[in-house]
């Protein structure tokens, strides 16, 4: 019994160590999609937008249909570009995954900003009026 507690209370331990931690309030990120090509591993979506942060914001997901079990769900990788009203630019790496429902398009994904910063970003695309709203929220 004490070997099972210890091998439990090590295992809990090591998984915290190895968390993500949120920190504070969501960022928040709305746009428009601005194309959409089709392929044979699944299609590429472009975006642009705004947000307080980082000021206007160009996305691109590069998305692959690569789930045999449910071809309305996959994975995705992209880059996201912004200029702010000073002119600093920042770009990012992003990674993640995707699933459709009905009409609109859900991504969650962790992206790498070349700040420094780190997000874990919550992404609906509507696809009949092509609106995106994003919260990102930091992980450092």
């Amino acid at each position: 019994m004490k070997n099972l507690i210890l091998t439990f209370l090590i295992t809990f331990l090591s998984v915290n160590t190895y968390s993500i931690d949120i920190n504070g309030e969501a960022y928040a990120f709305t746009g428009n999609v601005s194309s959409i090509t089709l392929n044979e591993s699944g299609g590429v979506i472009n975006a642009v937008g705004q947000t307080g942060q980082y000021g206007k914001v160009w996305l691109t997901y590069n998305l692959k249909a690569d789930n045999p079990g449910n071809p309305n769900q996959g994975s995705f990788a992209g880059r996201a570009t912004a200029i702010d009203e000073n002119g600093n630019r920042n770009g990012a790496s992003r990674q993640g995954v995707w699933e459709r429902k009905g009409t609109v398009m859900h991504f969650r994904s962790l992206d790498d900003v070349s700040d420094g910063n780190q997000y874990l970003c919550i992404t609906e695309i509507n696809l009949i009026d092509d609106s995106l709203i994003m919260s990102f929220f930091s992980t450092k």
